[in-house]
C-alpha cells in the first residue's frame, strides 16, 4: 500500500500534466516573413517563370566593354572616386543625373609596383573633360570578375536591357510600395494588373525605376524601384520575381471571394478574414501570442509598426488597422 505522502505527490503530478500541456500552446512565437512569391515557388521546384525571365538581367562582362558605353551618375559623391588629368584647369566634376562615357583604359603602377587598371571617362559635354577611376586591380582580375562595380553609377546598357525586356508588358504587381510622379512614396495596390511604360535609372541601391499604369487605363503613372540579379553587393534584394508576377495571384486562392480579394488588393483587413487573407492583405506579423479560454482558441498578431490583429477560432475579430 502506498504511503499518504506518495499518494499526495502522485495526485499533484496528475494535476500538473494538463497545465504543462496547455503551456505548449501559449506564449509568444516568432514567425518568419513569408511572401506570396515564396508560397508560389514552394509548390514547384523553387524556380519560377519570373526567376528564369529575370536571370537575363546581367550587366556586360568587362571584356565586352566598348568606347561610348554610358554610366548614369547616381550621386554627387562621384567626385570622391574620380580624378582629373588636367592639373592646370580643374574641370567641373560630374553630378547626379549626368552621364559618364567610357573611353578606354590604361595601366598604372600602384604603391607596390603592381600594374593596375584605370578607366578613362568623359562627361559627355562639349568640353569633353576627361576623368579617371582607379580600379585597384589588374587586367586579369577585371576579366575574371562577374560584376564590375563603379560606385555611384548605373550601367545604362543594363537599364536598356531591362527596358527592352519588360516595357509594354502587362504584369501583376506584388507590392503596394509605389512612387508618385514626384518620386514620393505612396500607398498603392497589390495583386493588380499593370502595364510597364518605361524603365529609367534610379539609385545606387535600386538601379531601376519601373514606370507603369494600371492595365485598366485608369489612374496616373506610378513607379516602383527594382534591383538587379543577385551578385551585386550594392543592391538590396528587390528583384523582378519579388515585385512582379506573370499570373494573377488570385488564381492561387480560389476560395477567397471577390469582395474579400478587393480588400486584400487595397491592403485592408476586415472582421471575418481568415489568417491567410489577413497575411495577404498586410503581411505576416513579427510575433504571435496564442492562447485559449473555455470556449475558443485565440491568436494575437503583432506587427513592428504597432498594428495588431486578434483571431478567434481562426477568424479575425478585432484589429487597430
Amino acid at each position: 500500500m502506498q504511503s499518504p505522502l506518495k499518494t499526495t505527490i502522485h495526485i499533484q503530478l496528475l494535476l500538473l500534466i494538463p497545465l504543462l500541456l496547455q503551456s505548449c500552446f501559449t506564449g509568444v512565437e516568432s514567425t518568419p516573413k513569408i511572401t506570396y512569391r515564396e508560397v508560389k515557388d514552394s509548390k514547384a521546384d523553387g524556380t519560377s517563370e519570373e526567376d528564369v525571365f529575370a536571370s537575363r538581367f546581367k550587366a556586360e562582362k568587362y571584356a565586352d566593354w566598348k568606347p561610348g558605353k554610358a554610366f548614369y551618375v547616381t550621386s554627387d559623391k562621384i567626385n570622391l572616386i574620380l580624378s582629373s588629368d588636367n592639373a592646370d584647369a580643374q574641370p567641373e566634376m560630374p553630378e547626379e543625373g549626368d552621364l559618364l562615357i567610357f573611353q578606354g583604359t590604361r595601366q598604372v603602377k600602384d604603391l607596390t609596383g603592381k600594374n593596375i587598371v584605370e578607366f578613362i571617362f568623359t562627361d559627355g559635354s562639349d568640353k569633353a573633360s576627361a576623368f579617371t577611376y582607379r580600379t585597384g586591380i589588374t587586367e586579369e582580375e577585371l576579366i575574371s570578375k562577374q560584376n564590375i562595380e563603379i560606385p555611384f553609377t548605373i550601367d545604362m546598357n543594363l537599364v536598356q536591357l531591362v527596358r527592352d525586356a519588360i516595357s509594354g508588358h502587362e504584369l501583376y504587381i506584388l507590392t503596394p510600395l509605389w512612387l508618385d510622379a514626384a518620386g514620393n512614396y505612396t500607398e498603392g495596390k497589390k495583386y493588380v494588373k499593370i502595364r510597364v511604360e518605361n524603365v529609367i535609372p534610379a539609385t545606387d541601391i535600386y538601379p531601376f525605376r519601373i514606370i507603369f499604369t494600371e492595365a485598366d487605363g485608369k489612374g496616373d503613372k506610378h513607379s516602383v524601384l527594382m534591383s538587379g540579379v543577385t551578385g551585386n553587393k550594392r543592391w538590396a534584394p528587390r528583384e523582378f520575381p519579388v515585385i512582379f508576377s506573370f499570373t494573377d495571384p488570385h488564381l492561387e486562392y480560389p476560395q477567397i471571394s471577390d469582395a474579400m480579394w478587393d480588400k486584400i488588393i487595397h491592403n485592408r483587413v476586415a472582421e471575418g478574414m481568415t489568417k491567410t487573407e489577413a497575411s495577404l492583405a498586410i503581411g505576416t506579423p513579427v510575433s504571435i501570442d496564442r492562447g485559449h479560454d473555455h470556449s475558443s482558441a485565440y491568436e494575437r498578431w503583432r506587427y513592428s509598426d504597432g498594428i495588431y490583429l486578434i483571431f478567434e477560432d481562426g477568424l479575425l475579430t478585432k484589429s487597430n488597422k
